[in-house]
């Protein structure tokens, strides 16, 4: 009998490509999927076998229905926002969540504030935190401390910058590091890092430093040691994406985690690298790293990001992307899942 696993928001790219990922991989899994969103009705990833649309003011009561009425064996939800709630009470859920640890050691790794007075006591490089912007040095950073995808970040690079009507509860400001984005991903298992995954960004949407739109393979140790003292120390049990800034003096910062399904997952997938592995176990058919490294992007996020850096006159990004034009491989691809690609666009216009 297969197993199932319920994912969802199913229009959301990082849903449609772990569907694909475990779809391609393991012969006795069923995937079904949900959304709030209507319309995934009739624009569905072709990765899903089975789909639901939930109301937005039930969420937790229509996905424990769903869960129980079909007997789902594992829940992946990726979306930011609702996951908190479904973590915290995962209980109700069957045991479809338990492959999730202790949800305070979520809320630490989640709150930029905590993590920040964490990793300086464990003695890791940090940037600089500020009491407030009357004390902070330009260039800073002031950020949400528990939002994510650069949602209300803003960067102060001169004085015209500062904001003047920002409110100091829930929020944190920090040192802006001069670097390039990269980030070390994985599943952790009561505190041990399971298959683990690097990556460099080369491209962001918005572009002064958001989401990564194009990356590329990276390897440090330094980022693996610095995720291992963190999750070692918490006991850490879920999946996690530490970000940092490597400097020109090949320091690396630690910026924040995202402790959930990240956006730039399909990098280590791609290339070989299987996250699922000690929750599923191993995959029927045999992985295999590609002879040559892809590099993955987000399609159509990337082509909008290349617009703003032609506008800014740095030229980079695109000639990478052209440069290695075979070896680039799309989240989603409009030729072999084009339903799944139109939900993404209407998942932003609808």
């Amino acid at each position: 009998m297969k197993k199932i696993i319920l994912v969802g928001e199913i229009t959301s790219y990082k849903a449609i490509v772990i569907s694909k990922y475990i779809k391609s991989n393991y012969n006795d899994i069923s995937i079904y999927s949900y959304d709030i969103k209507k319309f995934s009705k009739y624009f569905i990833t072709r990765h899903s076998d089975k789909h639901f649309i939930i109301d937005s003011s039930t969420f937790e009561e229509d996905l424990n229905k769903i869960i129980i009425n079909n007997k789902v064996d594992y829940f992946l939800p990726v979306i930011n926002d609702s996951l908190y709630r479904l973590w915290l009470r995962k209980k109700e859920y069957s045991n479809s969540l338990d492959y999730l640890g202790d949800i305070e050691t979520y809320n630490i790794l989640n709150d930029k504030i905590r993590l920040h007075q964490l990793a300086v006591q464990l003695g890791l490089i940090v940037p600089k935190r500020y009491d407030s912007m009357v004390k902070a040095q330009i260039p800073y950073v002031v950020k949400p401390t528990n939002l994510s995808s650069a949602k209300g970040v803003i960067y102060v690079k001169s004085k015209k910058d500062i904001p003047t009507d920002i409110k100091y509860d829930n929020i944190i400001i920090q040192q802006y590091v001069q670097g390039v984005g990269v980030g070390f991903s994985f599943y952790s298992s009561n505190g041990v890092i399971k298959n683990g995954y690097g990556h460099k960004r080369i491209a962001e949407y918005p572009v002064s430093g958001g989401s990564s739109t194009y990356r590329e393979s990276y390897s440090n140790d330094k980022m693996v040691d610095i995720a291992s003292k963190i999750v070692g120390h918490l006991n850490y049990t879920g999946f996690a994406m530490f970000e940092y800034k490597l400097t020109s003096e090949n320091e690396i910062y630690l910026i924040e985690v995202n402790p959930r399904i990240w956006g730039s997952v399909n990098q280590g997938l791609a290339n070989g690298v299987n996250f699922f592995e000690d929750i599923l176990g191993k995959a029927d058919i045999l992985i295999n790293t590609p002879k040559r490294e892809k590099k993955t992007y987000l399609s159509p996020l990337f082509y909008l990001s290349s617009i703003k850096y032609i506008i800014k006159l740095e030229f980079r990004p695109i000639y990478y992307f052209l440069k290695n034009l075979r070896h680039n491989s799309s989240d989603v691809s409009p030729f072999i899942d084009p339903k799944g690609y139109i939900s993404l666009i209407l998942r932003k216009i609808l």
